[in-house]
């Protein structure tokens, strides 16, 4: 009763934050959206590159829980990935859906569950880095002036950047000199961390790895974008270039996994409206906010298919629940 309660707070929340998301676009703004003509050809192939983009990101868990020799299909690995975007729409930022995956997931990979919450943790964080490269790149290839804002965000990328590669090039290169069994000191979690940390040295001598999971990461948030523009395109006459949509989209996704609303909605909405704004050049008429909006529409499209996996597959998850308590594994 007290959880069902919770959800039900959180999904209030979460319709609450879409209201006045819509409250904030003027009447005149909301007007020309109803009546311009839109291209709908446009909008259909915005949503299949967020449809996509979404499968690409658990394909690549995908990988990495295939390295790890935990015995989750690729089926399997899909279907916990819609299942956690469905989730976040439940919980604080976009991490929320992570540790749903991670528990369903747990339930099929019996004795190596530490591996398994650890891979979605190294997920994460291949996700992230990876937008911060790419982030990086479009404002670093970028040839005209940038705003404070958007030098300051060139400036902070550059040098998350530059961490997170010595961080990968010490656990691929180096990763049997790191102090990790050290972990195994702390009193009564210390196995488990230890455990959780040894995943994330399966890096280590495999450089190939790390290109594969980095290049997919790439590819997500590279299709977002494009999913973005082709909804600014589909929407408006003029509009920012395809590489100003590099420079303003990344940083509002980053924005978004910040633990402030329910999957962060409202932070990326406004965080896109507001760096688009800080444009050198923004066409007249151009409204970042209501692309934004839209953008959100095809992102709940995506969480109702996950929304249908989870319906389909709740059989399914108490199934391999059973099957993990009667016939452990441990590879």
């Amino acid at each position: 009763m007290r959880k069902n309660l919770l959800i039900a707070v959180k999904l209030t929340i979460l319709v609450l934050v879409l209201v006045w998301i819509c409250a904030s676009i003027n009447r005149d703004d909301w007007n020309t959206l109803v009546q311009q003509e839109k291209n709908w050809g446009l909008l259909a192939a915005s949503l299949v590159a967020v449809l996509v983009a979404h499968v690409i990101s658990y394909l690549r868990w995908y990988v990495f829980v295939h390295a790890l020799q935990i015995p989750i299909s690729m089926t399997e690995a899909i279907k916990f990935g819609f299942l956690g975007n469905l989730f976040n729409f439940v919980s604080l930022g976009s991490i929320g859906g992570d540790l749903f995956r991670a528990i369903a997931a747990a339930l099929k990979a019996g004795k190596k569950r530490p591996e398994v919450i650890a891979s979605v943790l190294v997920d994460r964080i291949v996700g992230l880095l990876g937008l911060i490269y790419v982030t990086a790149i479009s404002l670093q290839l970028y040839s005209n002036s940038l705003s404070v804002t958007l030098d300051w965000i060139r400036r902070g990328t550059l040098i998350g950047s530059v961490i997170g590669t010595i961080c990968l090039a010490l656990v691929t290169f180096a990763g049997h000199h790191l102090p990790i069994k050290l972990l195994n000191r702390i009193p009564m979690f210390g196995h488990t961390l230890h455990r959780m940390a040894s995943a994330g040295m399966l890096f280590e001598g495999r450089p190939a790895l790390v290109g594969i999971l980095l290049g997919m990461t790439a590819m997500v948030h590279s299709l977002l974008t494009v999913g973005m523009y082709l909804i600014s395109i589909s929407l408006y006459a003029e509009t920012p270039s395809l590489a100003e949509h590099f420079l303003t989209v990344p940083p509002a996704f980053a924005a978004a996994a910040l633990p402030l609303t329910p999957g962060g909605v409202g932070v990326q909405e406004m965080a896109v409206a507001k760096l688009i704004e800080e444009l050198p050049i923004l066409p007249a008429g151009f409204k970042g906010l209501i692309v934004a909006v839209m953008f959100r529409f095809e992102l709940i499209v995506v969480a109702v298919i996950g929304g249908i996996y989870y319906f389909f597959g709740a059989k399914e998850i108490k199934r391999i629940q059973i099957e993990s308590v009667t016939h452990p594994l441990d590879k």
